[in-house]
């Protein structure tokens, strides 16, 4: 059975004794995380408990999944239910849980945690089948769900702010919901008594925690800010990114701009060109939007898009360095929306 996050909560707060596998599996960690430790405390109350809960790791297991079986059907000294953790599981069990799983008489529960495994994986496949098992898929945060989990935990803090501050906040926020408990706690003993957030005390109190990406070297590209855009283009560089496909996804963008500028220029007002744009325009990008397609004309934006061709084709054909081919194509781009931004 494959179970949302809220069904799998609802599920926790009533087990049912007919199911005898769980699997969390995706890249938020931290939600696999969450849900981990209120599965472990539905059933057994406590994860320290060696009584009632065994924890296992993937590395430590033996071909025949033989640790699995043993902790699977034992009984708990302390008498109820046992649960059984598996962490960084991955396809190898796939033979071991069909073969165990269907037939066994054991009342326990058996987790396995997964960053790996994915919709396709054929543990998951198997699983979504049968009912004596939940699959929860556990993916990275929309963008709507961080402002809503932001303030919730703010509210849990007795703290308030303005939409501007939140837009704000979420920015620097990560997708992952354990990280940004960790940095609203920050954030909370950094308020002391004052209850209402200032942008000023979330840039004292909280670090951008986002990783790079490519949607923030556009933005930082196409307002002018050329520090950050060489910066952001140095970290995407440093995680694997090739330059050529740097410069592609920021030609994207301004192929983006340029289609909103002709739009504006049909009679459209900016609101409508944003509130019509698929897929839909993030909620905190709005204002920089905005602020972009005024700098940006059309004639301007399309000697950018000349710019940032040229650059991509250099990338692959000539035997100049791709990266300060990408890098000067950058700062040419953003040093032009900086004087452009300055004249508007």
């Amino acid at each position: 059975m494959n179970f949302k996050s809220a069904q799998f909560e609802n599920f926790c707060m009533h087990p049912d004794s007919a199911v005898k596998c769980v699997v969390l599996f995706g890249p938020n960690d931290g939600e696999i995380a969450t849900l981990l430790g209120k599965c472990v405390k539905s059933i057994c109350g406590d994860a320290n408990d060696s009584f009632n809960c065994s924890q296992l790791d993937m590395d430590t297991i033996s071909k025949d999944g033989g640790e699995i079986y043993a902790e699977f059907h034992a009984q708990s000294l302390m008498g109820g239910r046992r649960v059984i953790v598996v962490k960084n599981a991955d396809n190898t069990l796939a033979p071991f849980l069909k073969d165990m799983l269907p037939n066994s008489p054991s009342e326990n529960l058996l987790v396995l945690t997964s960053s790996t495994m994915n919709t396709k994986s054929s543990i998951i496949v198997w699983a979504k089948e049968r009912t004596d098992i939940i699959t929860v898929g556990c993916y990275e945060d929309r963008e709507a769900d961080i402002a809503q989990d932001t303030a919730r935990m703010l509210q849990e803090k007795g703290l308030t702010t303005t939409p501007q501050t939140m837009q704000f906040l979420c920015a620097r926020l990560s997708p992952d919901c354990k990280i940004n408990q960790g940095e609203i706690d920050k954030l909370a003993m950094y308020m002391g008594k004052k209850n209402v957030v200032t942008t000023e005390d979330v840039k004292a109190a909280i670090s951008d925690v986002t990783g790079a990406n490519f949607e923030d070297l556009c933005y930082y590209t196409a307002e002018g800010e050329v520090s950050k855009a060489c910066n952001m283009f140095n970290r995407l560089l440093n995680e694997g990114e090739e330059p050529a496909t740097v410069i592609r996804q920021i030609s994207y963008h301004f192929l983006k701009l340029l289609d909103s500028v002709a739009q504006l220029e049909s009679g459209k007002t900016t609101d409508k060109v944003i509130q019509d744009m698929r897929p839909p325009l993030i909620f905190y990008r709005k204002d920089s939007y905005k602020k972009q397609l005024q700098i940006w004309h059309k004639e301007q934006l399309l000697a950018a898009l000349s710019v940032l061709y040229d650059c991509e084709r250099d990338c692959k054909t000539t035997e100049m360095p791709a990266d300060l081919c990408a890098e000067r194509a950058i700062m040419r781009l953003a040093g032009g929306a900086n004087k452009l931004r300055a004249h508007r």
